[in-house]
Order: C-alpha cells, then structure tokens, then sequence
C-alpha cells in the first residue's frame, strides 16, 4: 500500500513538472510566433513595396525610349520648327 501511494506521489510530481514544462515551453513558443509575425509583417511591406516598384517600370521604361528615340512625328515637327526658324531670320 506504502508502495502504491509512493508511486502516485511520484507520477503527481513528474506531472507537475511536466505541465511546468509545457507552460515554459507555450510561452517560448508564443514568443517566437510573436517575433515571426513581426518579421512576416516586414517581408509583407517590402514585397509590396517591390511589386509597385515593378509595376511602374514598363511606364518608365517606355518614357526614357521615347526620350531616347523620338518618334517619326516628332523628328518631323523638330524639323518644321528648325525650317520655320531659318527661314525667318
């Protein structure tokens, strides 16, 4: 009978530790979870600080080749203007 109840004192005891354990643990884990979100939240911004910038390359990319290479009709007026001027002066 002493046997028995020494028995279940232990197992209360290794129970007891062990849900100190876990608690420890819960806790733990609840941090890096925090600390995960937290970082998630960093990568989420400059994904979409990315894609934006993305987006706005195609406008940009068309705007420095019309800059760089002007159109047919554009040379054309260029060269009205500057027959214009020669012939006024």
């Amino acid at each position: 009978m002493k046997h028995a109840a020494n028995e279940k004192h232990k197992s209360i005891g290794v129970l007891q530790t062990s849900g100190t354990e876990l608690k420890q643990r819960i806790s733990d884990l609840s941090a890096k979870r925090e600390a995960l979100l937290a970082k998630l939240k960093q990568v989420e911004e400059a994904l979409t600080q990315a894609q934006q910038e993305e987006s706005q390359l195609p406008d940009a990319l068309k705007t420095l080749q019309q800059e760089r290479c002007p159109s047919p009709q554009s040379i054309a007026h260029e060269e009205e203007a500057e027959a214009d001027g020669r012939f006024r002066g």
